[in-house]
């Protein structure tokens, strides 16, 4: 009779190497994490200058990351916590919403933030045509700006099958710009003394990443940073119809098929698969349960400071990954491109909110 537990302790093994591989990483974003926090309680940072652990956390993260010698058992780590960590505290996020504040974002806000995004990408073909930069990287620029950051450029890659020099391009860019963003915005913010929901809509419609956008908005009570929150949502699942408009464009660069054999373009796509934004529509999921299921006070405080430790060890995960001479690599033409991409963006979206006057 065959033993069971051998297909169990094969199983089991590669999943104890990955967690083994995982740990070295885990355990410096660990560190970086507890001192954000820390640093968020002393007086310094929390009534002189008051800045929020997601902030700190990515700063502490950066000065790290660039100048202590981190061994590379470390970088499977810092990557789970900058995405898979990431995604988790979204959905969690989600807890601090309700329905009500959802719908209370109105229709107005949400079509401004998808007529920002599609002029963007529109916008950024153009202006890349026009400075003689390849139609791939401009795309998966603009992609990048305009929908969620490098994840929307790894899923617009995987349709247009972009060089690799042009994804790096535009990740770095989206990263770079975004990164910018985390503390212009609040210091635009301090200055004009710009109402908290005007803040959140610009914010949600405007910024690069999710993880951009969840630090930004830190500076803003929970209920605002949900809205924030909701607004970038909407902009995450816009990439769900935008691959599949991409999807049966043909994409050139490939070489001729032999007669009767289909060609390369339409055999990748016969195989890709659009793949949905999961951790957006549990992020929509966590704010249903928050508004129809009863939780005891409690029970929403623990879920709320679970959220706070995770998104600063997400934020820790970030600044860790971000490294100075990658994002120097991008060239000048691409920086151009995406500098002008992003401005316009910010520009475009922080119009459509004043000129619709939504919800102010």
């Amino acid at each position: 009779m065959p033993a069971i537990s051998i297909p169990k302790t094969q199983d089991s093994k590669p999943a104890a190497d990955k967690a083994l591989a995982l740990l070295p990483g885990l355990l410096v974003v660990a560190i970086v994490t507890i001192a954000g926090m820390l640093l968020q309680g002393t007086e310094l940072f929390s009534r002189i200058i008051p800045m929020s652990s997601l902030i700190l956390a990515i700063l502490i993260g950066m000065v790290a990351g660039n100048l202590l010698p981190l061994p590379a058992s470390t970088r499977p780590g810092i990557k789970y916590a900058s995405k898979t960590i990431l995604r988790l505290a979204v959905i969690f996020l989600g807890f601090k919403l309700s329905v009500g504040q959802i719908i209370g974002i109105g229709p107005e806000a949400m079509a401004s933030a998808l007529f920002g995004s599609t002029m963007v990408i529109l916008f950024t073909l153009w202006l890349g045509k026009r400075m003689g930069l390849p139609t791939k990287r401009a795309l998966l620029m603009g992609s990048g700006i305009a929908v969620c950051g490098a994840a929307a450029v790894a899923a617009v890659d995987g349709v247009i099958d972009g060089e690799e020099e042009d994804t790096a391009f535009a990740i770095s860019a989206v990263t770079f710009f975004g990164t910018i963003y985390i503390f212009l915005y609040p210091a635009i913010r301090a200055l004009t003394g710009m109402p908290n929901l005007f803040f959140a809509l610009w914010t949600g419609s405007s910024i690069h990443e999710v993880a951009q956008v969840a630090a930004a908005s830190a500076v803003l009570p929970d209920a605002f940073r949900g809205i924030a929150a909701t607004v970038k949502m909407i902009r995450v699942l816009f990439i769900i119809p935008f691959t599949l408009i991409l999807s049966f464009i043909p994409w050139g660069g490939e070489a001729a098929p032999e007669a009767g054999a289909a060609s390369a373009p339409q055999a990748r796509r016969r195989g890709r698969r659009v793949s949905v934004p999961w951790f957006a529509l549990l992020f929509f999921v966590a704010a249903l349960i928050n508004s129809f299921v009863p939780m005891s006070g409690t029970a929403h405080a623990g879920l709320a400071g679970f959220d706070t430790w995770i998104m600063t060890a997400a934020m820790a995960g970030l600044g860790l990954d971000i490294r100075f001479k990658a994002l120097a690599k991008i060239g000048l033409r691409a920086a151009v491109l995406g500098a002008v991409s992003s401005v316009f963006l910010s520009a475009l979206s922080a119009a459509s909110i004043a000129i619709l006057r939504i919800h102010l």
